[in-house]
């Protein structure tokens, strides 16, 4: 920005100079940085008080730039539906792993997910999202109330185990496909991102999704 040429002769005390006095301009000067900085201190207030009620995206030294770029518009994807739920799941690491038995795995007892790298935009997102929606149901106690209504959405009789008690990696892979748990991940890909890039035998119907959508809204 360039600055006007300064006379070489001072002005006396409290003589005008171009329509405002030398003490006006000092004035109005002191006003602006004031308000700047009274701006400046409210947005980092506003930004502190916004990081502290959301959950917080921990991002692993293992995960380089470009996964980081897209698991960080994930996410933003992810809250955006998820939103009316962040009282009640708590922060998520991401770390990326070159060897892993399947695309993703999540650790509920460090609310770790590991992403098996390298891979395309669109099975990372999709394999970010089911784990996150599986932070979710680890996570947030009132996900029990929406297991009966997706069971039902799916056909599923009510007593359908949600999930079984070892972990899903050791299940087959022809019975993977049938536990609602995952099905409900899968579901979460679709509320998320509008479809499921990456198909899989998970069969879902459209009030399983639905189900999903609005219990994630808060309904």
């Amino acid at each position: 920005m360039s600055r006007s040429r300064l006379t070489e002769q001072r002005p006396r005390t409290g003589q005008r100079v171009r329509g405002r006095s030398t003490w006006g301009r000092v004035g109005s000067a002191l006003v602006l940085v004031l308000l700047l900085a009274l701006a400046g201190a409210t947005l980092a207030a506003s930004r502190a008080s916004n990081a502290g009620d959301w959950p917080q995206l921990l991002i692993d030294a293992s995960v380089g730039d470009d996964l980081e770029v897209v698991t960080r518009e994930t996410w933003n994807q992810f809250l955006s539906v998820f939103g009316a739920r962040t009282d009640c799941f708590g922060d998520v690491r991401v770390r990326a792993a070159w060897e892993l038995d399947s695309r993703a795995a999540y650790d509920p007892d460090t609310a770790t997910v590991t992403v098996r790298v390298p891979g395309t935009r669109a099975m990372l997102q999709s394999a970010l999202i089911h784990e996150w929606a599986h932070h979710v149901e680890f996570q947030c106690p009132a996900h029990t109330a929406l297991q009966p209504a997706f069971l039902a959405a799916q056909g599923l009789p009510p007593d359908t185990q949600w999930r079984p008690e070892t972990s899903p990696a050791e299940v087959p892979a022809s019975l993977w496909a049938r536990i609602p748990s995952e099905q409900y991940a899968e579901a979460a890909i679709e509320v998320v991102l509008g479809g499921r890039p990456v198909p899989t035998n998970v069969r879902l119907t459209r009030e399983a999704v639905r189900a999903v959508e609005q219990w994630a809204s808060g309904d």
